[in-house]
């Protein structure tokens, strides 16, 4: 809308030719094609708590407030294309919604079978098949042991596909203490997530509904450490902070080489400059994690504790 409303204020030629029949004929026959879809770039979305969110268009260089949805006591607890899911991680949880804020859509999908506290949720476009899958892993309800009078957890992982409309049960659950605070990514249709201290990365095969652990050794000195698909590539930034030198401080990037091998290695691409660095970490406290997302060959990288990406 936007780009026509332009179009038609450059003079009275083209106004004229988006008044035209023809034009109009046109529009129509695109829109009823459900196979041609329009190409535009992604937006890279940035969740808040309060009415609005935020989505930068990289087409038209500038941010685009969208209201959130109204739903007491819920956030954004995952996201794939347009599709936000809706859930709330703080307290039980076992129902979810599925929202579309562009087409202001908003669906409840059924009560997960067992999973009653999330920890970790991710879901995946299957734009082929017009779908998506939900991925879930947490915890049922804790009971009380007798023996060690403390609470026994149970961990699983949920799968909800939209096709079929219901939740299933992953082979094996989530390892006993690996949901990191990382939010995860998609890649090459398995989902990859970076523990908890001592760092390492933990694949999920949804085919399968098997968790693994990777075998690569993390860089040396990382600190916060994040994941990003680009291209089918798995990058990892992070923090290197030398304890014995805080003045060796600094941004890398890394790539996951040989990612359908036996041998798996972080190899290093590219350090942030040192002047771009410091402006952005300026306002940063070094424990300060770092949320990164790639949208094709750009990488956004973001700390909720500074303004600046």
């Amino acid at each position: 809308v936007v780009s026509t409303v332009q179009f038609r204020s450059v003079c009275t030629k083209w106004k004229s030719l988006f008044l035209s029949d023809a034009y109009w004929r046109k529009r129509y026959r695109m829109d009823q094609d459900q196979d041609q879809e329009v190409k535009r770039d992604a937006w890279f979305f940035l969740c808040t708590t309060g009415q609005f969110s935020c989505a930068f268009d990289f087409e038209m260089d500038r941010w685009h407030k969208i209201p959130n949805p109204a739903i007491p006591r819920t956030s954004i607890i995952a996201a794939a294309g347009s599709i936000l899911c809706l859930g709330n991680l703080v307290a039980d949880c076992k129902i979810l919604y599925i929202c579309n804020p562009i087409k202001k859509t908003l669906m409840q999908l059924p009560p997960t079978s067992r999973i009653q506290l999330i920890h970790k949720a991710t879901m995946c476009l299957n734009k082929d098949a017009r779908s998506y899958k939900i991925v879930v892993a947490g915890e049922e309800n804790s009971i009380m042991s007798a023996l060690m009078n403390s609470r026994v957890y149970r961990l699983y992982t949920e799968i909800y596909d939209s096709i079929a409309g219901y939740w299933r049960m992953a082979g094996n659950p989530l390892p006993h203490a690996k949901f990191g605070s990382d939010p995860g990514v998609w890649c090459n249709g398995l989902f990859y997530s970076i523990t908890e201290m001592p760092y390492g990365v933990v694949r999920f095969d949804p085919e399968n509904g098997v968790w693994t652990e990777l075998d690569a050794a993390m860089p040396c000195y990382i600190s916060t450490p994040s994941l990003a698909e680009s291209n089918g590539r798995l990058i990892m930034i992070g923090r290197v902070v030398n304890n014995l030198n805080k003045a060796t401080e600094k941004i890398l990037i890394w790539e996951l080489q040989n990612m359908d091998s036996d041998i798996i290695a972080w190899t290093e691409l590219q350090q942030m400059p040192h002047c771009i660095y410091s402006e952005f970490m300026a306002t940063v406290k070094s424990y300060s994690p770092l949320v990164c997302s790639a949208i094709g060959d750009w990488l956004c990288i973001a700390t909720h504790l500074s303004p600046r990406t």
